[in-house]
Order: structure tokens, then C-alpha cells, then sequence
């Protein structure tokens, strides 16, 4: 592949469509997904609404709005509360990845990695490098309400529509970034969409490489780490509780 790419394709290249609302929970690349769509966007003439940008201007989508948008990320499957009826033709990107590597990436996340200037989170952080990553894990998945199963409901409990919605995972995205291309380009009516998804292969070629230190944001990528780090008998448990949402996305167990 040469080393320079002609520019992505300018937004005509686009047919039209009503949105695009991408759907991602913390600890699966939310952060990543919000610059990657930002630039896709920009590229393609959608109008992009998240609480990230500078200002924030997630719910600022108003009701008389007659432009393509995208909405990234939104950090729960729920559909996102608007002014405005959904359109038709409003497609949902569902971001999803393992349960069991979430929680263990919020282990080291909360516990050391993600700085803090607000004192409760400096009390999460301590009582963190106090208990065991089983600990942590097994005082989370015997509590009656987890908040993290309860954000995997809302997809396991219906049938999804494949013309309006589209499940992707971050496995697929951190160890086959064309494949998981393939699959999110197209929702953006772009007819171009075998040169942009080449395009943007090459634009993020290095996103995914693990830098060598144990304590940086992208500490552990590769798919599986739960595997590693915890215990037969804590996986078990896991496995139990994440039984239906394991089973619903073809998670092995």
C-alpha cells in the first residue's frame, strides 16, 4: 500500500441519510470512537453531536435540524432522549465488547491509571490498591444491581432491526480494523465505501499498537485479558452472571 492516500472522498460522495447514533459503554475505546467518527463526519458532511467536543453540544440536536448528523459516543444502548421524533431512517451503531475484559480494564483504569482532582475518586482510587483485581471483580458481580449488565439489557431483551441497526464489537476493531471499517462505513451512505474503508485503514494503521509500559490508557488491548488476570473460580462466576449477554453476542465462555 503506498505511503500517501489520496483525500477521502468529498462529501458528495455520500447519499443522503438521516443520522448515524453510535452506542459504546466506558472502557471499550469510547474515546477513540469519538475522534474517529468526528473525522468521518467532517469528511462526509454530517453535523457531529457529543459531549466531548469543545463546547459540549450532545443534546443540542434541535427539532427543526435538516442536516445529516452523527451522535458519538452515546455511553449506554438506550435510545438517546431527543427533541424530536427518531427518523426512519436513524441508524444505531452498537459498540459493544466483553464484559469480563470492561470490568478488569476498570480495575487498573480507576485504580492507577486515570488521574483524579476530585476527592471521592481519590477514595475509589485508594480503596481500589486495596483489594485483589478477583476482589474487585467478585464484589461487582454479586451485587443485585450491576450497573453494567443493567446497559446490556436493552439489547439482549429485542429482536434488533439489521436495516436501521448494526452490532459491531470492539474485538474486532482492536484485531481486524478493516473488517470492523466495513461494517460502520456503509451507514453513512457512502458510495465510495471500499476506498474510504482502505483510506481510513491506513489513516489509523498504528491506533492499535499497545505501548510497552503496564500503567498507560492503553494498557492491555488484545481481546481475552480477563483470562489473565483473574482466577479460574472468579471467571466462573463472571461467566455465570454474564450467561445471557455472553450467549447473545457469541462470546465464548
Amino acid at each position: 500500500m503506498p505511503a500517501i492516500l489520496p483525500p477521502l472522498s468529498d462529501p458528495s460522495t455520500s447519499t443522503q441519510i438521516r443520522g448515524v447514533d453510535v452506542h459504546a459503554v466506558h472502557k471499550s475505546a469510547t474515546m477513540f470512537l469519538f475522534h474517529f467518527f468526528k473525522y468521518l463526519s467532517a469528511k462526509h458532511g454530517f453535523q457531529y453531536f457529543s459531549e466531548n467536543n469543545e463546547p459540549a453540544n450532545a443534546g443540542k440536536l434541535a427539532a427543526s435540524n435538516q442536516r445529516n448528523f452523527c451522535r458519538c459516543p452515546i455511553r449506554n444502548f438506550e435510545p438517546l432522549e431527543s427533541t424530536f421524533d427518531y427518523p426512519t431512517n436513524c441508524h444505531r451503531i452498537f459498540h459493544i465488547r466483553d464484559p469480563r475484559d470492561i470490568l478488569v480494564s476498570e480495575y487498573f483504569s480507576f485504580g492507577w491509571i486515570h488521574p483524579t482532582e476530585d476527592s471521592d475518586l481519590d477514595q475509589v482510587r485508594n480503596s481500589l490498591q486495596k483489594m485483589s483485581i478477583d476482589d474487585y471483580v467478585l464484589h461487582h458481580c454479586t451485587q443485585r444491581e450491576f450497573p453494567l449488565e443493567r446497559r446490556y439489557s436493552s439489547l439482549i431483551e429485542r429482536t434488533l432491526d439489521p436495516n436501521l441497526e448494526t452490532v459491531v464489537t470492539y474485538e474486532t476493531m482492536v484485531t481486524n480494523f478493516p473488517k470492523w471499517l466495513s461494517q460502520v462505513v456503509p451507514v453513512f451512505g457512502i458510495r465510495r465505501s471500499r476506498l474510504a474503508v482502505l483510506q481510513l485503514a491506513w489513516r489509523y494503521r498504528n491506533e492499535f499498537r499497545t505501548k510497552k509500559e503496564a500503567m498507560t490508557h492503553k494498557r492491555c488491548i488484545t481481546p481475552g485479558d480477563h483470562r489473565r488476570k483473574l482466577k479460574p473460580s472468579t471467571i466462573d462466576a463472571l461467566n455465570l452472571r454474564f450467561e445471557s449477554i455472553l450467549t447473545k453476542f457469541g462470546y465464548e465462555y
